[in-house]
């Protein structure tokens, strides 16, 4: 192998390396992006969710649909599972 061809070859290793890298960047950043939404939303549903229960208790659909309720409530814990570590001072301070 002469030294262009080895040049050539280092070149195009840098060049795979550093584009896997950008990928790798690209990727972590796109994670972190969906999970900051996610984590956003549940956080909303967590706190909004409990509005519903009220007239859903006075209107008997409670009564009448016991395991939707029940649903309702895990959806519930689960939102709270999932967004309680939301901060949305901190979203606010980032725009």
């Amino acid at each position: 192998m002469s030294i262009s061809d080895r040049t050539r070859f280092e070149h195009a290793t840098r060049t795979a390396i550093d584009g896997v890298d950008d990928l790798q960047r690209f990727g972590s950043a796109l994670v972190e992006a969906v999970v900051d939404a996610v984590r956003a939303v549940a956080f909303w549903l967590a706190a909004l969710l409990p509005l519903s229960y009220l007239p859903l208790l006075a209107t008997g659909v409670v009564a009448e649909h016991p395991f939707g309720f029940v649903a309702l409530l895990a959806s519930n814990t689960v939102a709270f599972v999932l967004g309680h570590t939301h901060r949305p001072e901190a979203v606010d301070a980032e725009c």
